[in-house]
């Protein structure tokens, strides 16, 4: 069968360094990796770039995270990425993102050592919360078919995707589909179509990003229940492998091939719907894949799970028709209280009441517990609990998916911490 793209993969043995802690020689390697995947699957970054062209680099900064922590953008992949690119003369390299949750991207890319690279290189840091907005339609019968696009994304000559490798407790992966997630201007707008239908919005935004290259930051990579796992086994530091393409569906299906899970390009509902579209394709043996073999260097990742009822002590879940990427993530607040020990302190149960509630909840017995209300489908329980704790939708953080629960200080975490600490 011919082959419809390339995918190549770079692999080192050598003592990387960490992610912001690294020499000169050690960024040297991580370098020459990404040129051999450019050579590989482009012909040359000459290719990819061209003198006086504006390039556009979409990094993933989700929330303020130390680098060293590894799960936001490698400074190492950064730093030399665009060193590689100024190789080729463009007139100008932004570095580009939307924090999640509403964040200040700007003050994430400090935490996360990004404004240090674009330091050292020149760069400039483009924070999408502070450029227009253009209104990108998809003229078809599909969910999320109308949404704003950063106008440097569509302005840029090059626009070039730098995912992290992780697993994904919503999406199963975040990957070369995943990342356009950051290229909406709010809460509002990150939140919209957060259900089930979050495929069709990942392949709607990858389809107006238009990009032309991918370059896979794995060096350091997230298996489990990522993309902020609590599990320390979760975060694979010692991975040491970077691959890339120009075909996003192609990248994410060797990623797959690369967590050694079976039926690789199938496993992230995203991927197919991807091909299906015609963005790529999802099919190993449609793909050339070159560099270090992917039996040499593929280990088995562990797979997110979204399981709630009977997995933590002192909490039990009143689970109604849930949707799996929409409201069943709220098991990653629970992981972190789990991991840290706050839940084998608490005085008294907590009961989490959460999708489209069947019973009539006036029926419901008193219960000596602390209740949580989480997404809009499970509203009807505050009729019955009308003190219960309630993480919906409010005009400050609008859509059913209460993402906002995550959000430090305000969120599930602490909220649960404090029950602990009350006297």
């Amino acid at each position: 069968m011919e082959k419809k793209t390339t995918v190549a993969v770079a692999h080192s043995d050598a003592d990387l360094g960490k992610p912001a802690e690294y020499s000169r020689e050690q960024l040297d390697i991580v370098k020459q990796m990404i040129r051999d995947i450019a050579d590989q699957t482009m012909g040359g970054v000459e290719n990819i770039v061209k003198k006086g062209d504006k390039v556009l680099i979409k990094i993933n900064t989700v929330i303020p995270c130390p680098a060293n922590l590894g799960f936001t953008t490698d400074p190492r992949i950064l730093q030399a990425l665009i060193e590689l690119l100024q190789e080729a003369g463009p007139s100008k390299i932004q570095i580009g993102e939307r924090s999640a949750m509403g964040g200040d991207t700007l003050k994430a890319m400090d935490v996360c050592g990004i404004a240090e690279v674009a330091r050292r290189t020149g760069a400039e840091l483009c924070p999408f919360d502070n450029v227009p907005f253009d209104m990108y339609k998809i003229d078809r019968p599909i969910s999320f078919n109308e949404f704003p696009v950063p106008r440097p994304v569509r302005d840029a000559d090059v626009y070039i995707g730098v995912p992290k490798m992780k697993v994904h407790i919503h999406t199963t992966l975040t990957c070369a589909l995943k990342i356009q997630f950051g290229n909406l201007p709010d809460y509002d707008w990150m939140v919209r179509c957060h259900r089930d239908d979050i495929y069709q919005k990942i392949v709607n935004l990858t389809r107006a990003a238009n990009a032309k290259w991918f370059i896979v930051d794995s060096l350091y990579a997230c298996q489990g229940n990522g993309p902020f796992s609590a599990y320390p086994h979760d975060l694979v530091k010692d991975f040491n492998t970077i691959y890339g393409g120009p075909d996003p569906v192609a990248v994410d299906t060797v990623c797959e091939a690369l967590m050694d899970w079976e039926n690789p390009g199938f496993n992230s509902p995203a991927s197919p719907l991807a091909a299906a579209e015609g963005l790529g394709t999802n099919k190993m043996e449609e793909i050339n894949v070159t560099g270090v073999p992917i039996d040499r260097v593929k280990r088995k990742f562990a797979r997110q799970t979204t399981v709630l009822q009977g997995m933590f002590p002192n909490v039990f879940v009143v689970q109604g028709s849930v949707c799996e990427p929409g409201c069943r993530p709220v098991r990653m607040a629970f992981d972190q209280l789990y991991v840290e020990g706050t839940l084998a302190k608490l005085k008294r149960p907590v009961y989490i009441f959460t999708g489209l509630q069947f019973e009539d909840t006036s029926r419901i017995k008193d219960i000596d517990a602390d209740v949580i209300v989480y997404g809009d489908c499970a509203k009807s329980v505050l009729d019955r609990f009308p003190n219960a704790k309630c993480f919906t939708s409010s005009e400050q953080f609008p859509n059913c998916t209460p993402i906002w629960a995550n959000i430090p200080g305000i969120g599930i975490v602490d909220y649960v911490r404090s029950l602990v600490q009350t006297p």
